[in-house]
C-alpha cells in the first residue's frame, strides 16, 4: 500500500505538472465502488467546472482542494497511483477514472486492484480516521511519540500502524524504523526505555526522509514520467536474504496479521 513517502511522491508529481489552477471536466468513473461520498452521479455534478486551487496531503490521504469550497479527497488503496496525460495518450489498461482538464489533457486514477476511493467533501476530515502528528514536522518529537506508547501494552509494530499514533505510516516504513532502531516488532510498546524512544524517533524520521528524497531524485531524473513505487529500505524482505549489517538471514513473521520482516541478531526478541 502507498505510505508517506509515497503519496506525497503523488503529490509533487501533481504540483509539478500543473493541476493547481487547472478546471475539471465530468469525470468518468468506470468503478462505482470508488466513490464514498457522495452519490456517484452527485461526484460527478460536483467535480465538473471546479477549479483545483492546491493540493494537500495528509498521512496517506491526498486532498485536491476547488474554488467551491469543497474538497476532492483521494485514498490510492494497495496499488494505485494518478497520471496526467494527453488526451491522445494510450491509456493504462487499469485506468478506473478519468478527469478531464481544461488545458486539453486529463488525470487519471490507475487502479489495478479496486481498492482506492474518492470523496467529495466539505470537510476532508470527514473521510479519514483520526490522525496522529506528521511524521516530518516539527509536531512529532520525541515526547509525543513516548506519551503515544507509554500506556499500550500491545506489539510495537502494531502500534505503529495506528494512524493515530502516526500519520502515514505503513507496514514498509514500520519495519524499516524497527529495523533501524534495533528494536524487536513484539516488544510490548510500553516497555522501551527512553533512548529506545529516542532511537525509534530517529528511525521513523530517517527511514521517511530518505524515502521521500528517493522520490524527489527519481522524479527529477525520470521526468515527465517518474515512477510511482521504489524500494529504498535496507531491511530485506524475502526468504533467504541476510542483514546487511550482521549477515544473519531475516526471519518473516505475523504481528497482528501483518507480515513483518526483522533481524533475529539486531532486534532481538523480548
Amino acid at each position: 500500500m502507498p505510505e508517506l513517502p509515497e503519496v506525497e511522491n503523488t503529490r509533487q508529481y501533481l504540483l509539478r505538472s500543473g493541476l493547481v489552477g487547472r478546471r475539471l471536466g465530468a469525470p468518468e468513473i468506470t468503478w462505482a465502488n470508488t466513490i464514498r461520498e457522495p452519490s456517484v452521479g452527485e461526484f460527478i455534478e460536483g467535480v465538473a467546472g471546479r477549479r483545483v486551487t492546491d493540493v494537500q496531503r495528509r498521512g496517506k490521504y491526498l486532498n485536491a482542494l476547488l474554488d467551491d469550497g469543497y474538497h476532492l479527497v483521494l485514498h490510492l488503496g494497495m496499488t494505485g497511483s494518478l497520471r496526467i496525460h494527453d488526451t491522445d495518450t494510450e491509456l493504462h489498461r487499469m485506468v478506473r477514472h478519468t478527469f478531464p482538464l481544461d488545458d486539453g489533457r486529463e488525470m487519471r486514477f490507475i487502479d489495478p486492484r479496486k481498492f482506492g476511493h474518492l470523496w467529495l467533501l466539505s470537510d476532508p476530515d470527514d473521510a479519514m480516521p483520526r490522525m496522529g502528528p506528521e511524521p516530518l514536522e516539527p509536531s512529532f518529537t520525541v515526547q509525543t511519540l513516548a506519551e503515544a506508547l507509554s500506556n499500550r501494552k500491545a506489539p510495537l509494530k502494531a502500534i505503529l500502524l495506528e494512524q493515530s499514533v502516526i500519520a502515514g505510516l505503513g507496514n514498509l516504513y514500520a519495519d524499516e524504523s524497527l529495523f533501524l532502531s534495533g528494536i524487536h516488532p513484539e516488544r510490548a510498546a510500553n516497555t522501551l526505555s527512553d533512548d529506545e524512544t529516542t532511537r525509534l524517533h530517529r528511525a521513523i524520521v530517517t527511514a521517511l526522509t530518505r524515502s521521500t528524497e528517493a522520490y524527489a531524485a527519481a522524479r527529477d531524473a525520470q521526468w515527465p514520467d517518474p515512477p510511482t513505487a521504489l524500494s529504498p529500505w535496507t531491511i530485506p524482505r524475502y526468504k533467504g536474504e541476510r542483514c546487511p549489517h550482521c549477515g544473519t538471514e531475516v526471519q518473516l513473521l505475523r504481528v497482528r496479521n501483518r507480515s513483518t520482516w526483522y533481524c533475529p541478531q539486531c532486534q532481538p526478541a523480548p
